[in-house]
């Protein structure tokens, strides 16, 4: 039986044509297509999705040896995936830090020049002054110094930010100023201005931003969190904004996706809400095939991936 190329990803027609011309010896099926019987012959998945997952747990996954997701974490995939040692993974990192990072700032400008009152003032016909502020010689502490938290802290250096990056080692990081490890960033760095959160879903990363957290900040800053919503606790964030230890948040992220309509963050005036969608590509067909392109050529000549191979141990 030939083996299948699966996708489940946007591709134009000239990226399919593409596929089928870089491995000839393979099937090429869009996820729409696919049977049951198609499934245990799938050696390459090109996307992800809910019912993907499904189909794979009725139907099984013995020849799929690589998975090309079209996000950067890996956390949307089954656990018997994840550790399953004949399967490969790549992500999309790096696509998604220009918009992760434009949203950021949109996010901060917002509150700091109190955009977000005069909107609502706006309304009422309401001509009044609200409290402004700049960012220079303002400290930005950044959970995640990969690709996403770099592109924000280049930006961060052009607006005069101090930029303090996160991260496994300390290792100095181009565009930070300072770099600090893990513990260090949790306990060590108090006296924030703006807090951003991007780090990857794992077992380390859980309800890291709790009252212990909040309880440490000095200066009230302003918290964002575009990572995972697992990061966050809830009800501590909550707590911590009412009782002044955190100025405002915004959050893309969520414990729970769609967030529940009777959820607390939605009606919360110091809490600015958006759908998971910071990491939006403006042209995201392109962005994510230059990617398993890159990937799609390696394997098929020499049986590697050449790019954004995931760390199964790591889980990023």
């Amino acid at each position: 039986m030939q083996k299948i190329i699966a996708i489940a990803n946007l591709v134009k027609d000239w990226q399919f044509k593409d596929i089928q011309d870089i491995a000839s010896n393979y099937q090429v099926k869009r996820a729409d297509e696919l049977t049951d019987v198609d499934y245990p012959n799938i050696e390459i998945q090109y996307g992800w999705n809910a019912d993907l997952a499904e189909k794979y747990k009725m139907n099984g996954y013995d020849s799929l040896r690589w998975i090309q997701v079209q996000f950067a974490g890996i956390n949307q995939l089954p656990k018997e995936i994840v550790t399953d040692q004949n399967i490969q993974i790549t992500n999309m990192s790096g696509i998604h830090a220009t918009p992760i990072a434009e949203t950021v700032f949109g996010y901060i400008l917002n509150y700091y020049r109190s955009l977000h009152i005069y909107k609502a003032r706006e309304q009422e016909k309401h001509w009044a002054y609200a409290k402004h502020m700049s960012l220079p010689e303002k400290k930005m502490l950044i959970f995640g110094a990969g690709n996403v938290g770099k592109e924000i802290a280049r930006i961060g250096q052009a607006f005069g930010l101090e930029t303090v990056g996160v991260n496994t080692s300390g290792r100095n990081v181009d565009h930070f100023d300072q770099t600090v490890k893990t513990a260090d960033g949790f306990k060590q760095v108090t006296d924030a201005n703006i807090i951003v959160n991007v780090l990857p879903e794992t077992d380390a990363t859980q309800a890291v931003f709790n009252t212990d957290f909040f309880n440490r900040q000095e200066n009230q800053p302003l918290f964002i969190n575009v990572g995972r919503g697992s990061a966050v606790v809830d009800e501590d964030l909550i707590n911590a904004l009412e009782n002044d230890r955190i100025a405002y948040a915004a959050l893309d992220v969520f414990n729970e996706e769609p967030l529940p309509r009777d959820h607390p963050f939605w009606t919360h005036e110091k809490i600015d809400v958006t759908p998971h969608m910071t990491g939006q590509v403006e042209h995201f067909a392109i962005e994510t095939y230059k990617i398993f392109h890159a990937n799609l050529k390696a394997y098929a000549e020499k049986g590697d991936l050449a790019v954004n191979v995931v760390s199964k141990e790591k889980g990023y």
